[in-house]
């Protein structure tokens, strides 16, 4: 059968697609969800979606990956009112769930999963065991801030190691992350955004983290242990209290003197080597500080006193770690703005729709929409102890979260319809790897590389292991075995994964080579020719049935969740070369290729 051919039918799937995508279902009568009493004074909702659809979705959400068969099946023979409920929690408690998560979260921090001296993945790995445990966000949130190390004895200071300790650049990824304030402009000057926001505040802002120093090479910390001497590197030294500057700097010219200027080059490379850090590390020194730089029209050179981003200044006694008071003050009970920004994060990601935008730009122009609606699920996180799982089981179990599209409306009320979003790069691999029903597959390469109230009684606590990055796998079985940033190669670049130099960097437009990968790339044309062996469920349903009809059916359950339409039966029927009752496994791989490639497939729906 041709590929053309099955071009034509890939045109049939999607128009099929986009007529059952619009379907609603009889809705049941239950009780009302608080957020629907909120969200409807705000706008309509649309009917609910089909089943099929709402658990598709819901599944793509919160694990990042199509339901199994088994899942579809069941969903579709479940009649109870709270359905979404179970699955979600289900869903919730799956390591699937703290994979993808942790892959959008260590994006938003821009983790690199491989980097000198660096133990891959271990940073994801920390994330992900959180969100599997349904750790607190602000025990996460303090547990980052605080932290000193490496990645082998404290994964979290993975949060530091990113910017190499650098207080200026920490202090303007922590304000917009934590906190929805840019700040970077007023590095060099005055903010001109921001009402009464100095070049000094943002000094004092990034002072909270200046009492960290970055080494990944030969440091001896213990070089001038027992002695009254703070010993830093020297690009730290200015950073020291005038006397401590000082005395370090005669310490160091004295040492010098006494042993590196009298050793050979032989006695220096033993040196170097016996010192030589296994891994990156962050080391935490109390007395350094940060101070303002002179210019030609403001006096400089003082040790700049911290500040909090609502320009309150900071009270602590010499020598505590400001990163503790910063941390207790952004994660305060009475600091709503914390909580609000990550929720309008989460509540984008599931309902289509935000709060505010941008989403780490929240200042004194922003205009909020639907602020009752945040109000109330500021409350909720607040009430049920900051979790994360316990957030997203409260918004899926809404009306307003399976609220249908807007089909032949002319009415483009973002609050009131769902619009279909396209699946990011780890969605689509996950959902190729699920529909195809392989277990695990080798080569992602796809470009020549350059020349160069449900309360918190609910348990979600994980079960199951993670999988995580590893160094040059052969083989991967989700996305979260991938490093990230992706190799400019792999399919996951490709799709929008992105190079993690900003704040959740991935892109979601579509491109040509996205089109022709999908179409003729390695992943697709691997999972395709592999589609329907002898082992899989696909041939044992035939076995089982002796129809291609049945077969089909089980296919578009495998990968869209739902029977075909009799419409699209009746097309297959007519197409079909050899008999009904005789397994043809090259048209069901053609089917799938044209699935894969439909807009359904393609679309969180």
């Amino acid at each position: 059968m041709s590929r053309i051919h099955f071009l034509f039918m890939t045109m049939i799937v999607c128009i099929a697609s986009f007529l059952y995508i619009y379907q609603s279902p009889t809705d049941a009568k239950v009780s009302e969800h608080p957020i629907d009493q909120i969200y409807k004074k705000y706008s309509a909702i649309s009917q609910p979606v089909t089943d099929s659809i709402a658990l598709r979705r819901l599944a793509l959400h919160t694990k990042g990956t199509l339901p199994s068969l088994e899942e579809v099946t069941d969903f579709e023979k479940d009649k109870s009112n709270d359905k979404i409920q179970t699955y979600a929690v289900r869903y919730l408690k799956e390591a699937n769930f703290a994979e993808y998560w942790a892959i959008k979260f260590t994006a938003l921090f821009r983790d690199r999963a491989k980097g000198r001296k660096l133990q891959t993945g271990a940073f994801f790995r920390y994330i992900a065991n959180s969100l599997h445990e349904n750790k607190p966000y602000h025990l996460l949130v303090k547990e980052m801030l605080t932290a000193d190390g490496n990645l082998a004895n404290n994964p979290a200071v993975g949060f530091y190691l990113r910017d190499a300790a650098d207080p200026l650049q920490i202090a303007e990824y922590v304000g917009r992350l934590f906190y929805a304030q840019r700040v970077a402009c007023a590095r060099c000057h005055d903010h001109p955004y921001i009402q009464d926001y100095t070049r000094r505040d943002y000094y004092a802002l990034a002072s909270f983290f200046s009492q960290m120093y970055y080494r990944d090479g030969s440091w001896d910390k213990d070089r001038y242990k027992g002695e009254e001497i703070v010993y830093v590197p020297r690009e730290i030294e200015e950073h020291l209290p005038t006397e401590d500057a000082k005395k370090l700097k005669d310490r160091n010219n004295e040492w010098s003197n006494e042993n590196w200027n009298q050793w050979s080059a032989d006695q220096r490379k033993e040196f170097q080597k016996k010192h030589e850090l296994e891994h990156a590390t962050i080391f935490y020194e109390p007395k350094i500080g940060l101070r303002f730089p002179h210019s030609d029209d403001a006096p400089g050179g003082d040790l700049v006193r911290a500040k909090f981003p609502d320009g309150k200044e900071a009270k602590f006694k010499f020598g505590d770690d400001k990163r503790k008071v910063f941390a207790e003050w952004l994660t305060h009970p009475e600091n709503s703005r914390f909580r609000k920004v990550i929720i309008n994060r989460i509540w984008t990601h599931l309902m289509g729709w935000s709060f505010f935008t941008p989403l780490d730009d929240w200042n004194e122009d922003t205009k909020l929409q639907g602020e009752e609606i945040l109000n109330h699920l500021d409350t909720y996180f607040k009430n049920n102890g900051y979790r994360i799982k316990d957030l997203i089981l409260y918004i899926v179990t809404s009306k307003a979260y399976i609220r249908s599209a807007p089909g032949q409306s002319k009415d483009t009320q973002p609050m009131k319809f769902f619009y279909a979003q396209r699946l990011d790069a780890d969605q689509l691999l996950n959902s190729l790897l699920k529909a195809s029903q392989t277990l695990t597959i080798g080569n992602l390469r796809e470009r020549r590389l350059p020349n160069l109230q449900l309360g918190s009684q609910i348990d979600l606590k994980g079960i199951g292991n993670i999988r995580f990055p590893k160094d040059n796998p052969s083989e991967v079985s989700s996305a979260a075995e991938v490093e990230h940033p992706a190799p400019y190669h792999n399919f996951l670049s490709v799709f929008g994964s992105g190079p993690r130099v900003d704040i959740a960097d991935d892109f979601n437009e579509i491109t040509i080579e996205q089109v022709l990968t999908l179409m003729n790339g390695r992943v697709t044309g691997k999972l395709t020719w592999d589609f329907g062996g002898n082992e899989s469920s696909i041939k044992k349903k035939f076995d089982e049935t002796k129809s291609m009809l049945k077969t089909i059916d089980h296919v578009y359950l495998s990968l869209l969740g739902r029977h075909p339409s009799q419409r699209e039966s009746e097309y297959y029927k007519s197409k079909f070369i050899k008999t009904e009752t005789t397994y043809d496994r090259e048209f069901l791989q053609d089917l799938s290729w044209a699935i894969m490639n439909s807009q359904e497939f393609l679309h969180v729906n």
